[in-house]
């Protein structure tokens, strides 16, 4: 569901800044969370274990483990 709001007279540039912020954080999620998942689906099928987001943030995979998940 999508919210809706109206900007208030005056606050036009301040609600644009808000927002391009925000746009720019969902931006750098957007590459950073697939990767986590990648870790967690790697960790399961190839080396049958499971791994929490905590764990699987503190790891890092090779090119070719990388390649291997298909998510």
């Amino acid at each position: 569901m999508q919210d809706f709001y109206r900007i208030e007279q005056g606050y036009e540039q301040r609600a644009n800044d808000v927002a391009m912020n925000a746009c720019v954080k969902l931006e750098k999620d957007m590459h950073y969370e697939p990767c986590v998942q990648a870790i967690i689906t790697f960790n399961a099928e190839y080396r049958h274990k499971k791994v929490t987001k905590e764990e699987a943030r503190k790891e890092k995979l090779t090119k070719e483990e990388y390649m291997m998940v298909n998510i």
